[in-house]
């Protein structure tokens, strides 16, 4: 089963990260970290719940070299 996993950086932020069930990481913080464990939980539930399921999806391609 995959994980969420709450920790703290180095930095004293708090951080969350999303293990598959083989151990690899698929989904990050975004490297923002948060200044307490409520918000980084919080975040963390909204993104791995789907709360944000309904977000414009969108494809940023390079522009062609002329």
């Amino acid at each position: 089963m995959a994980q969420r996993v709450l920790y703290t950086r180095t930095d004293g932020k708090w951080a969350w990260r999303l293990k598959a069930d083989n151990g690899e990481i698929i989904a990050v913080d975004g490297s923002q970290g948060y200044e307490n464990e409520n918000d980084a939980r919080a975040m963390a539930d909204k993104i791995v719940g789907g709360q944000f399921a309904g977000a414009e999806k969108r494809i940023s391609r390079p522009k062609a070299q002329q």
